[in-house]
């Protein structure tokens, strides 16, 4: 058995405006260069896509992605490197929950214990 924890940023509301499908969106930016290409490989439409990146940067006030308009050298996309240091602190957040989690597994008692 397994312990997991979930992991979100929320506003004041409860609202989620950062979590694991936003970190993937930026990831994925980041490998493909394009936020079309992210959100094509995930499964999304564009305007999904550009709707979960202006809630979490509108939610943390910060700008994920910078963004090149097409033309003769094509267009593309990059995380800023507000993005990358969120995206590493948010992968060390994750991590420490699911151990938190699984930490408390194991102390579940077992047997009637």
């Amino acid at each position: 058995m397994r312990g997991e924890g979930k992991f979100y940023l929320t506003d004041e509301t409860g609202r989620r405006i950062f979590g694991p499908g936003p970190a993937e969106l930026l990831e994925q930016v980041e490998r493909t260069g394009s936020l079309r290409a992210a959100a094509q490989k995930m499964g999304l439409s564009y305007s999904k896509a550009l709707k979960i990146l202006h809630t979490a940067e509108r939610g943390l006030a910060m700008p994920l992605v910078s963004t090149e308009a097409g033309g003769l050298g094509g267009g593309g996309s990059t995380i800023t490197p507000q993005a990358q240091a969120l995206l590493a602190w948010f992968r060390q957040a994750r991590q420490a929950v699911q151990e938190t989690a699984q930490a408390q597994l194991d102390r579940l008692p077992q047997d009637g214990q």
